[in-house]
């Protein structure tokens, strides 16, 4: 339950940040700065040789959220950050499901 707050904790505040500041300023990035660095304590508790590849394409898919929101006010609009939120917490929601460990028969 303690890695699934690492991906909670920073997907909230990405959007809080995303559907409620106009421009983004030096607080607000440091804000996603930290965000981004919780998330990606996520890949503490995989050993360090043997990352799933779905851990992998989560982590890229945040990356990938990461540098448009840093863009945001400069090319993109907060609808398209929406979107690749959506995308991002659906990679989330399938690495969860993944890592659910199985009933023994």
């Amino acid at each position: 339950m303690h890695s699934v707050l690492f991906y909670i904790i920073p997907i909230v505040i990405y959007l809080v940040v995303n559907n409620l500041v106009d421009h983004l300023y030096w607080p607000h990035f440091l804000a996603l700065l930290l965000s981004f660095l919780v998330f990606q304590l996520v890949r503490v508790r995989y050993p360090k040789d043997s990352i799933p590849l779905y851990a992998k394409i989560t982590q890229a898919a945040f990356y990938v959220l990461t540098v448009a929101f840093i863009f945001r006010d400069q090319y993109l609009n907060p609808a398209m950050i929406n979107i690749l939120l959506a995308v991002t917490i659906g990679l989330v929601i399938a690495e969860i499901m993944q890592n659910r460990k199985k009933p023994s028969n």
